[in-house]
């Protein structure tokens, strides 16, 4: 089967969105399947004019560098064909039999294309970006979820926005976790788990300044020989020295870092899903993080994670304090966390989306 997936831009810097489809695309190959991914220069469909030559100058650079390409964070199979392409308008599009939008912005190109583009479903990670819209963009998210497409949801959270836009799932599939990348290296009581990790982003709802804000209360309540560490895209301004920080680690560095984190911190305020929490679940760090939605789907406080209200920066810091505390208790919600998080494979997770797709994917 020849299957499309239209991504919302470069796959340069690490993504949780693009990591999913990237790993769809990994084992889809595998399947036997014919699989593109497209980037587009050009986002929206209503990008003013007078922005296309700054957009078509930044299209000709990357595709001279390659630059669109994830090629220092994530092993794309050589069998997927990566496409970059000036706009996601019709004629950019190769002839599938299904395509895939992957987000808002994408699924008002898919609505418009023709037949011979595939059938269309829609893998939804828009819930963050929902959440935090004005409401003029808020109507124009739930649009793309209503028509003939068919609507892909990775969390409870995904559940409950389709229904709030009055529009029905057609399949949930909870998203898979790289089980031979993140992996138990260092035992749960080890000496050798001393950190405290979270990522970074520039979105202002995914909370970093929370998480820092909180990591410094913890310092100022139990000492300063805490250590700390983050990662991401560009390293953030207000970043404090005593937080070290990694620019697109690799998968097997991020791996290392998670094995040697005693605790793991995520403080977004809305997340589709969260997959460097569950990435770091699988890797026996303790999770603590806010109850931002989408760690509903594979986390339960007081027996996977220990989770807060967000934006509660002293409730977030309060959680953190108690496994620093209590290494019985971190160690509990460590191994507890690392037993359910192996439920979620990417085996799991094709073989679901498989099985949505026309013919169940034959």
């Amino acid at each position: 089967m020849k299957i499309t997936f239209i991504l919302p831009g470069h796959g340069k810097n690490p993504v949780g969105g693009f990591k999913v489809v990237y790993e769809y695309a990994n084992h889809l190959v595998k399947h036997g399947h014919s699989i593109t991914i497209v980037h587009p220069a050009i986002l929206y469909t209503d990008t003013s004019t007078t922005a296309y030559p700054r957009k078509l100058a930044r299209y000709i650079q990357r595709a001279i560098d390659k630059s669109y390409l994830p090629r220092i964070w994530f092993d794309i199979d050589q069998r997927a064909e990566m496409l970059w392409v000036p706009s996601l308008h019709e004629r950019n599009i190769p002839d599938a039999d299904v395509v895939i939008a992957t987000a808002w912005q994408t699924a008002e190109w898919v609505h418009s294309y023709g037949p011979n583009k595939g059938v269309r479903y829609y893998l939804i990670h828009d819930y963050e970006h929902y959440m935090t819209a004005d409401s003029e963009t808020r109507e124009r998210i739930a649009a793309t979820y209503r028509g003939n497409i068919h609507n892909i949801v990775t969390s409870p959270a995904g559940v409950e926005m389709l229904k709030a836009c009055g529009t029905e799932v057609d399949a949930y599939i909870p998203n898979g976790i790289d089980f031979d990348t993140f992996k138990l290296k260092t035992d749960f009581g080890s000496a050798e788990r001393r950190a405290i990790g979270f990522p970074s982003r520039p979105e202002k709802f995914k909370g970093t300044y929370d998480a820092v804000a909180a990591l410094d209360n913890v310092r100022k309540k139990l000492g300063d020989n805490i250590t700390a560490w983050s990662f991401g895209g560009r390293k953030p301004d207000y970043l404090p020295s005593w937080i070290s920080y990694y620019e697109r680690p690799s998968d097997d560095l991020l791996c290392d870092l998670y094995n040697s984190s005693a605790i793991f911190v995520t403080a977004s305020h809305y997340e589709g899903w969260g997959l460097p929490g569950a990435e770091a679940m699988a890797c026996g760090a303790a999770l603590v993080s806010t109850e931002h939605g989408g760690v509903r789907a594979y986390a339960e406080h007081g027996r996977t994670a220990l989770l807060s209200a967000p934006k509660a920066i002293d409730a977030l810091a309060q959680n953190v304090c108690r496994l620093l505390e209590n290494s019985d208790l971190r160690q509990n919600i460590a191994r507890a966390g690392y037993q359910h998080i192996q439920h979620f494979t990417w085996d799991k997770a094709v073989d679901a989306l498989e099985a949505a797709l026309p013919h169940g994917g034959k």
